[in-house]
């Protein structure tokens, strides 16, 4: 009987201490799956049904039995942005500064890139890879891409004055136009969408004693003279001196070329008659 005493208190003894063990086990999981968060801080879980995160700031028990990854938020200046992808649908998106990003828990970061800061007088043509439609944005601004758009870089607008005139081909329709301080009052020029400039053109001065022929694609002809000014229709642009000095100037259209003439020379049948006369006979 004694002996049966003896078994059941050791018994209970052994039973009590693997409680006890068990207890301070758990104890030490749980506690080591406390967590304090800074605001910068985020874990990302893995569970059998998925991935979720946690951010920061926050304390809290996290589940022992989850996979665990620690990572920090990207921070983005005001002149960053950053380029998001979703691993499991492919599909990209921007995110603009200044924040603190926090990532979801199928997401990446592929790229942090500068804005585009535009300075007036500047522009930016971007071309969308889906579809190839082409916008142009000019400054002053500051510009961020789509995900799918591309571009060349920061171009300088074109200034243009009485005397400089610029071509411009529309490349959608292959017309070409001329553009002038005189259809242009801003005098800066930035191109439209599909537009690109093919040639900058000086203005043509014509003297009082002088006189120019033009001829255009369907072979009309048009007379610059420096003594006549010029009809509304026999140039893009033109001028005329009316203090009495005379002379005209213009802009030479597009699809025209300046004629240019070369005189024939023939012989004078006199010259030749004297010549015969003065030469000796052999």
């Amino acid at each position: 009987m004694v002996e049966l005493d003896t078994c059941k208190k050791k018994l209970g003894a052994c039973c009590g201490g693997a409680v006890a063990l068990t207890s301070l086990i758990v104890f030490c999981a749980c506690m080591a799956n406390y967590v304090h968060l800074h605001p910068d801080d985020q874990v990302l879980l893995r569970r059998a049904s998925g991935k979720y995160v946690v951010n920061g700031p926050w304390s809290g028990q996290l589940n022992v039995f989850h996979g665990k990854t620690w990572r920090k938020a990207t921070l983005l200046n005001p002149l960053q942005y950053a380029i998001i992808q979703d691993t499991m649908t492919a599909v990209m998106r921007r995110e603009m500064g200044p924040k603190l990003l926090f990532l979801g828990p199928y997401e990446e970061v592929k790229a942090v890139h500068q804005k585009l800061v535009l300075e007036r007088h500047e522009y930016i043509r971007l071309v969308d890879s889906r579809n190839g439609e082409e916008r142009v944005e000019p400054g002053p601004g500051t510009i961020v891409p789509e995900v799918t758009e591309t571009h060349t870089g920061v171009q300088e607008a074109i200034f243009i004055n009485v005397g400089t005139a610029v071509v411009v081909r529309n490349r959608n329709t292959g017309v070409q136009s001329l553009v002038a301080k005189c259809s242009h009052s801003s005098g800066v020029w930035m191109p439209e969408p599909l537009e690109e400039v093919i040639d900058i053109r000086e203005l043509i001065h014509v003297l009082p004693h002088e006189a120019m022929i033009v001829r255009d694609v369907d072979g009309q002809t048009t007379v610059y003279s420096g003594r006549e000014k010029p009809s509304a229709s026999s140039g893009q642009c033109a001028t005329f001196d009316s203090s009495g000095v005379g002379g005209t100037s213009f802009f030479l259209p597009p699809y025209s070329k300046i004629v240019r003439m070369k005189w024939s020379v023939f012989p004078d049948p006199n010259e030749e008659e004297r010549e015969w006369s003065t030469t000796p006979p052999p």
